[in-house]
């Protein structure tokens, strides 16, 4: 007769808080792309040609894929 039950709503909650947050692929394809925007900054003007590339594509990306 209790397989016929559902479980308990602590028993679902506890299941939820076990596992991880997972990364949503949008924010894989933001990382990836801010990367590569930063190395080609960081070839072409050096540290600050990168941070200044990498923060613009991060915006950018954000925007565009929200």
């Amino acid at each position: 007769m209790s397989r016929l039950l559902p479980p308990p709503p602590q028993a679902d909650q506890a299941r939820q808080s076990a596992e991880p947050p997972r990364l949503p692929q949008r924010w894989a394809i933001i990382a990836m792309v801010t990367a590569a925007a930063a190395i080609v900054g960081y070839l072409v003007g050096g540290p600050l040609a990168a941070i200044g590339a990498g923060a613009t594509v991060l915006v950018a990306a954000h925007e565009v894929l929200d």
